[in-house]
């Protein structure tokens, strides 16, 4: 029993260790909450190198040290056992939690090839860092809570830090739920072979708890490399093999997801960034989509935040305030649309259509998304409970045509941005 003991200190001390700044460990008191600020990327060291983005390398494993950390507290902890009350049930007087508990049953599914997932998709980017300091117990928690109001779809990343392994832990709790994962190809793309696809892939499903993944979106940094049709190939392969269930894409620009879809790969899904002020994806992504059973799985819908209530009639936001990866990538979309006043206007008039249907502007960021030719769902950062009920209302209405009309006189005046899906990023648009 002491060396029982012994080994599960040790196992906490090294995972919080490795969360320390500059390498120097915590204080050991900290294990009772194990909080953590994950600063940047993830480790690349976990991965082979063509997965991950150039980063600059870490003194340890932060993604070993991780795992050691969530064993130790799940052996301190326990899991749910039958009849056991699981991390994610209702508190007593959590009336939040309740009536989104009560609003499960409303939720629509939307077919995305033989899943069947919710309309809107946890997104997980934000246990990769640049989102502030979380705890990973407490994402298991938000996670379930999710599940539990009707929304039982998570989108998640082979480079997104732990996000695999703190999603794994939630499926213990909820295994009906269908996770979206990655295959993310930034480097190295002319070394990579299939051997390095089929390892990869396992490693996603040793992380996750799972024998087959639901559906994996592949991305692929560079189109002048042409081998992305060679490796969609492989990864298709590996559907056949049991070990994958659905393939996606992830910010495929029209020929290039043309040219894979040609080559017999059974692509089911895209996941792009559309939103009211990123509509790239009608200029010819979305109707070919659509001709193809293809389902759009879109990010950045709500621009993290910023198209809401609580940025209307503000001046623009100091670069210093955008404290969020995500607030400062979708403010670069903002600038692109045509800037902050054209912005704000666009805000006034979804300020209008919200109060006409009693919902929220972010309400109908959603819904304006949604529906757009070959949608499926929309991915929406859960970093706490507080918007679950607020997100459930974007199925309480629909846009009329005077809504769209209101809306459309706004967007016709967009300076941007131009092109297809994932042009600006690519530096393939100026």
């Amino acid at each position: 029993r002491k060396a029982a003991s012994s080994s599960l200190l040790l196992a906490m001390a090294g995972g919080v260790a490795a969360f320390a700044p500059s390498g120097v460990p915590r204080a050991v008191s900290s294990i009772s909450r194990m909080r953590m600020s994950m600063g940047g990327a993830s480790d690349a060291s976990s991965y082979s190198s063509s997965s991950a983005p150039p980063t600059t390398p870490t003194p340890f494993s932060r993604r070993g040290a991780l795992r050691k950390l969530l064993t130790a507290t799940m052996l301190v902890i326990g899991m749910p056992h039958p009849g056991k009350a699981s991390l994610g049930a209702c508190a007593e007087g959590d009336d939040v939690c309740l009536a989104a508990s009560q609003s499960a049953s409303k939720m629509p599914q939307v077919q995305v090839g033989s899943l069947s997932i919710s309309p809107i998709v946890m997104g997980q980017w934000q246990l990769a860092g640049g989102h502030g300091e979380y705890d990973p117990i407490d994402a298991v928690d938000n996670m379930v809570k999710h599940f539990d109001a009707g929304i039982t779809s998570v989108d998640t990343a082979d480079i997104y830090g732990p996000s695999e392994e703190i999603v794994g832990l939630f499926l213990k709790e909820r295994p009906a739920a269908v996770v979206c994962t990655k295959f993310c190809c930034f480097r190295d793309l002319r070394k990579i072979d299939k051997k390095m696809v089929k390892d990869r892939i396992l490693a996603s499903c040793k992380r996750l708890g799972v024998k087959q993944l639901d559906l994996v979106a592949f991305f692929w940094l560079d189109f002048g490399v042409k081998r992305y049709v060679q490796v969609a190939q492989w990864l298709s392969e590996l559907r056949d093999e049991g070990l994958i269930r659905e393939i996606g894409v992830t910010n495929f620009d029209t020929e290039s997801l043309k040219q894979v879809v040609d080559a017999g790969v059974p692509v089911v899904s895209n996941q792009i960034q559309y939103s009211i002020v990123d509509r790239r994806a009608q200029n010819g992504l979305a109707e070919y989509c659509d001709k193809n059973k293809i389902k759009l799985l879109c990010y950045g819908a709500m621009g993290g935040g910023l198209f809401s209530d609580g940025y209307l009639g503000k001046a623009k936001p100091s670069s210093g305030s955008l404290d969020t990866s995500s607030l400062r990538m979708y403010s670069s979309s903002i600038a692109r649309f045509g800037g902050w006043d054209l912005f704000q206007r666009l805000l006034g008039a979804m300020s209008e259509v919200a109060k006409k249907h009693d919902v929220s502007v972010a309400n109908v960021a959603a819904r304006y998304v949604l529906d757009q030719q070959a949608v499926g769902s929309i991915i929406v950062g859960v970093r706490n409970t507080k918007h679950i009920q607020d997100n459930l209302r974007s199925f309480t209405f629909l846009l009329d045509e005077d809504d769209r009309s209101k809306i459309d006189d706004v967007l016709v005046q967009a300076k941007g941005p131009k092109g297809d899906i994932y042009g600006y990023e690519r530096g393939l648009v100026g």
